[in-house]
């Protein structure tokens, strides 16, 4: 296929005038507009080059790139597809559709691209790295620890493998490795909020508590607007507390846990939704497929089977869209669980649905509020008068102020008397609470309350 000679510039150029470019030179134009985030000035050459030139491998892979950080994720990969039709050798362009597979959570797929690169490069350092974060996704470890290791063997300044091996190390319980090893990390790429959030959660874990304060201090240095840096701030401080867990907080918490959460719940003793469900049972009685229900900080559904046999209708929000895609996928004799899932916070998402529900559930999500008034109102507003209302919380130590503790962990724990206060301000009846073990953290068990409440008829 010919080569055209040249290309004009893209417009905006100074005085209207125009040069022409050899592709190569149209492509470095078009990289560098991307990389300040101009993707529709770079589309704009990447397509002119393809018009001329359909096949041009670089065109097809910056567009593909462009096109996926659009959000337009299966058109990108076509393209970056195309360009492996024509060049299958082409590491660079194989290690990038093997990160849009793991962005997309297909992690068997992206798994075999990075294996792809690297049998033909072996020492391809990115694609060790990459590979070594999805074998973690995928459970994994030993093979995760082993490619991470190899990629730190070839480039020991490599910020991001660091990173990735210090999640792989909490995961195999090696605290004391993760330390250092994280610690390598932030001096190498100190701008990486996630690895300030591991490594205070790896100090708190050991119960170095000022320590972890300190990383997370240096996090909001460097992350100034970070709702969650503030966050873990006040959960080891104690000063000034907010409210309830910020919005982002919440979403980063559980952002990239949604495939291998029920694995890690499963590891960690979880009862919650087992506990509901009994408590469901007590308070409804023999399930009828009567009640309309709502899960309020569904996750991955893990109560939805336990509720099915009770709803009627069956409706679930959180703040979270990866764990939501799980909820998505949960079916009962070919059928999805769930009739509806929204993603939204459950207060505000509570207060648009008045008198909707016979039975509200919510197992460790109200852990996330400190004072409840706000969310049991929103509670008591959207159920019917006499319906359900069934959570678990944390126990707060007996001192603790009014009744609301926010720990070092991030979490908010209640005492007994302030549940029973805000339920019956809420205009429930009196409560039956239960305390409970909710699961084992740092192989101790958390002691918390199984709450069951009706909202009063009149």
């Amino acid at each position: 296929m010919g080569t055209p000679e040249g290309f004009p510039t893209p417009p905006g150029g100074s005085g209207g005038e125009t040069h022409e470019l050899t592709v190569e030179q149209a492509i470095q134009m078009a990289v560098e507009i991307q990389r300040r985030g101009r993707l529709d000035a770079a589309e704009e050459i990447y397509q002119r080059v393809l018009d001329a030139v359909p096949d041009q491998i670089d065109a097809l892979h910056f567009l593909g790139i462009c096109r996926f950080h659009r959000g337009q994720h299966e058109e990108g990969m076509a393209l970056v597809r195309r360009a492996l039709e024509q060049a299958p050798d082409n590491v660079d362009v194989r290690n990038n559709l093997g990160n849009m597979l793991s962005s997309c959570r297909r992690f068997e797929e992206a798994e075999a691209a990075f294996r792809q690169v690297l049998e033909r490069a072996p020492d391809y350092v990115n694609a060790l790295s990459n590979l070594g974060s999805v074998l973690r996704r995928r459970r994994d470890l030993v093979g995760a620890e082993a490619a991470l290791r190899r990629a730190i063997a070839l480039a020991p300044a490599h910020g991001e493998a660091y990173h990735n091996l210090a999640n792989v190390l909490r995961d195999l319980d090696r605290d004391d490795e993760a330390l250092v090893v994280q610690g390598r990390a932030l001096e190498l790429n100190p701008y990486d909020g996630e690895a300030y959030r591991g490594m205070g959660a790896v100090l708190y874990a050991k119960g170095r508590v000022a320590d972890a304060l300190a990383i997370y201090r240096r996090w909001l240095e460097v992350e100034p607007n970070s709702d969650s840096a503030r966050h873990m701030i006040a959960s080891c401080s104690g000063e000034a507390p907010p409210a309830r867990a910020a919005d982002e907080f919440v979403r980063r918490t559980f952002e990239g846990f949604a495939d291998g959460f029920d694995q890690i719940l499963a590891r960690l003793d979880y009862r919650a939704p087992a506990l509901v469900a009994e408590a469901v049972r007590t308070l409804a009685g023999q399930p009828a497929r009567a009640l309309d229900v709502l899960d309020a900080g569904v996750g991955t559904g893990w109560c939805g089977a336990d509720l099915r046999p009770f709803a009627r209708s069956l409706a679930g929000v959180d703040l979270s869209p990866d764990m939501l895609r799980k909820a998505r996928e949960r079916q009962i004799d070919d059928r999805p669980t769930y009739d509806e899932l929204v993603e939204g916070e459950l207060t505000a998402f509570m207060r648009t649905r008045p008198r909707a529900f016979d039975l509200i559930v919510s197992a460790d999500t109200l852990v996330y509020f400190g004072p409840l008034e706000d969310v049991l109102g929103a509670a008591a507003g959207a159920l019917r008068p006499g319906g359900h209302l069934v959570f678990t919380v944390e126990e707060a130590i007996a001192d603790a102020p009014n009744g609301v503790l926010l720990n070092p962990h991030g979490r908010y724990s209640h005492s007994e008397d302030y549940l029973r206060r805000t339920l019956a301000g809420a205009g429930f009846e009196p409560p039956a609470i239960d305390r409970v073990t909710l699961r084992h953290e740092l192989k101790l068990p958390v002691a918390g309350f199984l709450v069951g409440a009706r909202l009063a008829r009149a």
